[in-house]
């Protein structure tokens, strides 16, 4: 009713005075007698006040978005992390147990956390030499089946162990043919120096018989144990034990798992120097 009002007074008013009806029509606020102003563009001043009010809340609105994210990530990082320590702890006092069961369950959980990404170079390393030198000759069998299993879900896992066997002494198993030639080497291993014995682990010696070598052959089973298979035959024949050296990598390439810095040494004519071998009995 107002704003009608408004209206036929203006009407009257342009009657009265002969007032030219504007071309624009002005348009009022309905709660307002007077008619609103039509806004007026910006200056540059007031453009760049605007632009200096804003660049300056900026950073505000950021940092109250970044930060809380932040601590979030935080803490979900330090609690993931925590649980990680925590199941290598549980997994190192289950292998440590004198219960072999109990050591079982340890390698099932060690297989668990390979399998997930959650075990790193380094403890993986410790582990090893943990079970290259245990009571338990089972024990690094375990580790190393554990290993293998694991990468078949996970490949990077195999990466993981290749790096950390690299840093282990390198692993020999040497084969002869009967006992007299288990003594002679035995003998003949005694004089291994201290530092050589902390380069190379004797894995095990096993009697097979019905083999013929015409050489005293130590091999190797992937291209990059070449460089170590010619300082272990080095070694060994400081020790009076020839050794010559038989690359056995593309046998080594189609097998389903090699043990890297692994060698193995199979007696044959030469024999043993001082050694009686079943050819010359």
């Amino acid at each position: 009713m107002r704003r009608r009002r408004d209206d036929l007074f203006f009407a009257v008013m342009i009657c009265q005075n002969h007032m030219p009806i504007p071309a624009r029509r002005l348009v009022t606020d309905p709660f307002m007698t007077a008619p609103a102003e039509a806004e007026k563009p910006l200056t540059p001043k007031q453009r760049s006040e605007v632009l200096k009010t804003f660049l300056g809340v900026a950073p505000q609105l950021i940092a109250s978005i970044v930060i809380p994210l932040t601590i979030a990530g935080m803490g979900w990082y330090y609690t993931r992390w925590q649980q990680n320590v925590a199941d290598l702890k549980t997994m190192i006092d289950l292998v440590t147990e004198s219960d072999k069961d109990k050591r079982k369950y340890g390698i099932a959980m060690f297989e668990y956390l390979l399998k997930n990404g959650k075990v790193p170079v380094e403890f993986v390393y410790a582990q090893l030499t943990y079970a290259n030198s245990a009571t338990d000759k089972d024990l690094l069998t375990l580790f190393e089946l554990a290993i293998q299993n694991a990468g078949q879900q996970n490949p990077e896992v195999l990466d993981t162990y290749k790096e950390a066997l690299a840093r282990l002494p390198s692993r020999i198993f040497f084969h002869v043919r009967d006992e007299k030639e288990r003594q002679c080497l035995n003998n003949a291993l005694n004089g291994m120096k201290d530092v050589d014995r902390a380069r190379l682990t004797i894995a095990g010696t096993f009697m097979v018989g019905g083999y013929e070598n015409k050489a005293n052959e130590l091999r190797y089973l992937m291209e990059s144990d070449a460089e170590k298979a010619a300082s272990v035959a080095q070694m060994l024949i400081a020790l009076g034990v020839p050794a010559t050296v038989k690359d056995l990598s593309d046998w080594g390439k189609t097998a389903r798992f090699v043990r890297p810095n692994t060698f193995e040494l199979w007696i044959g004519d030469p024999g043993i120097p001082g050694c009686t071998t079943p050819k010359d009995g």
